[in-house]
């Protein structure tokens, strides 16, 4: 008998409306808190701490929620360690300790089936990618960080690529001769495509290379602390990003995502928001009391998903402060919830968390 969480990765990520995806979801992240509450004896301990039963019936509103700096503090498994084929670490600045997060074969599988599904819904076909970044990135040790993991995570996307910077992360200006003159693909990390714009916002010669490019797209994700402690917005960076690739506004394509929840993405639809697929939910919490906040309120962004499976990552409470816009009713045509991502908070730990699990 195929499994919820199967059904459910068999679903297309925007034709359901909330209605229509609710029974499938709560079946499935039933599925994957039945699976962890057995085999993570840190999850256990806080659904025990927090009264919640997983044998009694539910909705996905009650399953507790772990703060995302519980990854940085632990090693949280659900599998054995003959079972992880790969550990991958989110980026971390030099005040914080990373995350740390274990991956099965299944949970990777289900992760490239995720993305590769979100990602065909707005690139419907492969392009020549030029990656804002190093060669090198790309190792092949199993310990990975976030970037390489996340730059092969596009790799079914890409028809040919080219990677623009040196191993000092400087322009590499060869890598700019002979690209594809009807459509290229710009893909990169948001800190360090505003690094590189920046460095080279006077150079005529790199500037002209794109105005020959008829079809430009950006596709950018992580880095917003870094720009945000910079004072740079998103209105900022889209008019930097747009003058210097000699890009449309509409084709800049920001994605909102989580090392911790890997797969599961978050892009932004030609209106400007990010569109929960069927794969995944989100709500917000109130910053102080933590209780579920209404649409166009600002809070804590929770993500859920039952795509985890070697680890009890599946309904995380991150430090991240968004709100929810609308649901099934986006000019796109998108169906399901909508949302912007408004900045990072300004504490370290959230208030309220104070489960202990040692």
């Amino acid at each position: 008998m195929e499994s919820n969480i199967e059904t459910l990765l068999e679903s297309d990520p925007y034709t359901l409306t909330k209605n229509e995806k609710g029974i499938i979801f709560l079946n499935s992240m039933k599925e994957a808190v039945s699976l962890h509450y057995e085999k993570s004896k840190e999850f256990r301990k806080i659904c025990d701490n927090r009264g919640f039963a997983q044998t009694k019936n539910f909705s996905v509103e009650e399953i507790p929620f772990l703060p995302v700096s519980l990854f940085k503090k632990f090693k949280l498994k659900s599998v054995p360690d003959s079972e992880i084929f790969k550990t991958v670490y989110s980026s971390a600045t030099t005040s914080d300790l990373p995350s740390t997060i274990f991956l099965d074969r299944i949970t990777s599988e289900r992760q490239t089936r995720v993305l590769i599904s979100i990602m065909r819904n707005f690139l419907n076909e492969k392009k020549d990618f030029l990656v804002i970044d190093q060669d090198n990135s790309m190792n092949t040790l199993s310990d990975i960080k976030s970037r390489s993991s996340a730059i092969r995570g596009f790799f079914p996307f890409m028809k040919s690529v080219k990677f623009g910077l040196d191993d000092d992360l400087k322009l590499d200006e060869v890598q700019f001769r002979g690209l594809n003159e009807k459509s290229v693909c710009v893909f990169g990390f948001t800190w360090l495509l505003y690094k590189t714009i920046s460095e080279n916002k006077d150079n005529i010669k790199i500037k002209n290379i794109f105005k020959t490019i008829e079809n430009i797209i950006i596709i950018h994700m992580g880095g917003w602390k870094k720009l945000q402690d910079l004072q740079i917005n998103k209105e900022q960076f889209n008019q930097m990003a747009s003058d210097f690739f000699n890009c449309k506004k509409e084709k800049i394509i920001d994605i909102y995502g989580m090392t911790e929840q890997l797969g599961t993405i978050y892009p932004d639809c030609d209106a400007g928001y990010k569109h929960v697929p069927v794969y995944s939910e989100i709500m917000i919490r109130n910053t102080d009391t933590l209780e579920i906040e209404d649409i166009g309120k600002s809070g804590f962004i929770q993500l859920l998903s039952p795509i985890p499976h070697s680890y009890p990552g599946i309904s995380l409470l991150s430090d991240d402060i968004g709100k929810i816009i609308g649901i099934d009713n986006c000019p796109c045509g998108r169906k399901g919830k909508y949302f912007q991502f408004e900045k990072r908070a300004e504490q370290a730990d959230i208030k309220g968390c104070g489960d202990t699990i040692d």
